[in-house]
């Protein structure tokens, strides 16, 4: 699959199949992950693969709202960010960096028929302990990961002239 096909047809994807994602898949997302680019190229960060049932049910249980996928999905992608560094510009270097990684490992997973869903709906000190990772750390995003067991319609873009601009 081409990179733009993935853009293209990546979906948001809340329900997972009880299947086990191959090994060699994982390793290809968490490359794509490692391989993307960074501030000053310092890759502070780290990605978590949670597969573990236990640790993803506890996961789910201190997450607002008890989010099923979180335990559902085979595995839980967690991008963890080690520096609390500011850019020139005022952006905070690991959520910026981490965002990038995550996408990555996002398109990578899409190629490779693996549904993932972006989240940024958890208490980051509560994931800190479960995790047992210093306070800090910063919890970026999570993105549970696996076989899709729904096949979502694509979500309405606004026009490309409302969105970008030539200057």
């Amino acid at each position: 699959m081409e990179v733009f096909e993935a853009i293209r047809t990546r979906r948001s994807i809340r329900e997972y199949l009880p299947k086990p994602i191959e090994p060699e898949k994982l390793e290809k997302v968490a490359e794509a992950f490692r391989l993307a680019p960074s501030a000053r190229n310092l890759q502070n960060w780290k990605l978590l693969i949670v597969t573990d049932k236990e640790l993803k049910e506890k996961l789910k249980e201190v997450s607002p709202g008890k989010t099923p996928m979180i335990a559902q999905a085979p595995a839980l992608l967690v991008g963890v960010g080690l520096s609390g560094d500011v850019m020139t510009n005022s952006h905070r270097v690991d959520t910026t960096d981490v965002s990038i990684a995550l996408s990555f490992a996002m398109l990578e997973a899409t190629a490779l028929g693996l549904g993932t869903c972006w989240m940024g709906y958890y208490t980051e000190p509560e994931f800190l302990a479960a995790l047992s990772l210093p306070e800090d750390n910063t919890v970026v995003a999570i993105m549970p990961i696996g076989y899709a067991d729904e096949t979502p319609e694509a979500r309405p873009r606004k026009p490309a002239e409302e969105v970008i601009s030539y200057v």
